[in-house]
């Protein structure tokens, strides 16, 4: 007998080994998942719609609904957009294609996109759902709960997955739509009563007069921003003693993501940073620091350093003076070396106060604002 007890042992600690194997990759094999449908466009570039319909189930039967709303708001953002009329009960399968109607204020007019997702999309999705991200904000594993398209002018549509200011990704930005010949009566008889041509419905001299002035060519904007290059952020502290806060580091890209630097999951190369905040400790002191990125210059960087091949690793360094108020920040790829010197800059430090090393908690007393710095 005493010679069958370490083969019982071996083979619980093979099964409770197995088990919490499975246990931590509980959604490698899920195929339904919580989920609602939103629908915006980029904040200068509005679209009136007629309907969005996301379809969902096994067969693809099941629609999610948008009727008659406006969308704004920006690049994947479901912050004030449009959201379901009849969101789906408990977990049901990824959306397998939409259908949609709208009207493009910056090309005057109405398209249409009835589109079924190739299985590369649905792929795609699927991954997405499954692996989620690990936040450290919340300390927990979290999961994709918001399924956005995004309208943009010459009838493109982008595919988004989010939840809140966590993380968003960009799915698929291929996605067209075509022009449909509809009268505005068609579309909808509120906007004929008050419009009753689609022209005079787009000709809102305050919107007009952005995409007036910087354009609405999609070649020409958001093909840029859609761009997506093999680079890391390192942070480099003057005062090596200086500590940077874990899950306290959130990105915004041009192609409307979102991500915490320290949060490990799923995201695919990033596009050109828009703007960045990460904070960090050092003597006794928290800073945060807000950093916003000049688009033509970023443009011009990373066309500068990584030419045609935007595989070649690279980073973008930021470097932090001892006194935390001048930062110098520059794309390096190989042997060549950007300085950016348009972005702005701002650090907030503030006073910490009872600071409980190896205690869960700690008291954060801010007595004021002692430094803004602008770096034109």
């Amino acid at each position: 007998m005493k010679k069958i007890y370490p083969v019982v042992f071996i083979l619980v600690f093979c099964v409770t080994t197995l088990s919490c194997k499975g246990l931590s990759n509980g959604n490698n094999m899920k195929t339904k998942f919580s989920w609602d449908f939103y629908v915006s466009s980029p904040v200068h570039y509005s679209s009136e719609l007629k309907y969005a319909k996301a379809f969902y189930g096994d067969k693809g039967e099941e629609t999610v609904d948008v009727f008659d709303e406006t969308a704004m708001a920006g690049l994947g953002n479901v912050t004030a957009t449009p959201f379901s009329v009849n969101p789906p009960q408990g977990e049901v399968s990824i959306p397998k294609g939409i259908d949609m109607v709208w009207v493009s204020i910056a090309d005057k007019k109405i398209y249409r996109a009835n589109i079924k997702f190739s299985q590369q999309i649905q792929n795609k999705l699927l991954k997405a759902f499954r692996e989620g991200f690990y936040s450290h904000w919340r300390e927990s594993n979290m999961d994709f709960n918001e399924f956005n398209v995004t309208i943009l002018p010459e009838g493109h549509l982008w595919l988004y997955l989010g939840i809140g200011n966590l993380r968003r990704v960009l799915i698929c930005d291929t996605l067209k739509g075509e022009e449909t010949h509809m009268t505005l009566k068609e579309f909808s008889e509120g906007f004929y009563n008050a419009f009753q041509t689609v022209d005079s419905l787009c000709s809102d001299e305050n919107e007009n007069s952005f995409f007036n002035e910087h354009g609405s060519e999609y070649d020409k904007i958001w093909a840029f921003y859609a761009q997506r290059f093999n680079y890391q952020f390192d942070i480099q502290f003057e005062n090596k003693q200086t500590e940077l806060r874990k899950g306290q580091f959130v990105i915004n890209f041009a192609n409307g993501e979102i991500l915490n630097h320290d949060d490990p999951g799923y995201f695919e190369q990033p596009s050109r940073p828009n703007k960045m905040e990460f904070q960090w400790i050092t003597d006794g002191m928290l800073y945060t620091g807000h950093f916003y990125f000049d688009e033509e210059e970023l443009k011009k960087a990373f066309m500068e350093v990584y030419g045609n091949n935007p595989t070649q690793a690279g980073k973008l360094i930021i470097q932090i003076s001892k006194y935390n108020n001048w930062f110098d920040i520059y794309l390096e790829v190989g042997a060549k070396k950007y300085k950016l010197k348009k972005q702005r800059s701002m650090s907030l430090n503030r006073v910490l106060m009872n600071l409980m090393i190896g205690r869960r908690y700690f008291m954060i007393i801010i007595l004021k604002m002692v430094m803004i710095f602008l770096i034109l």
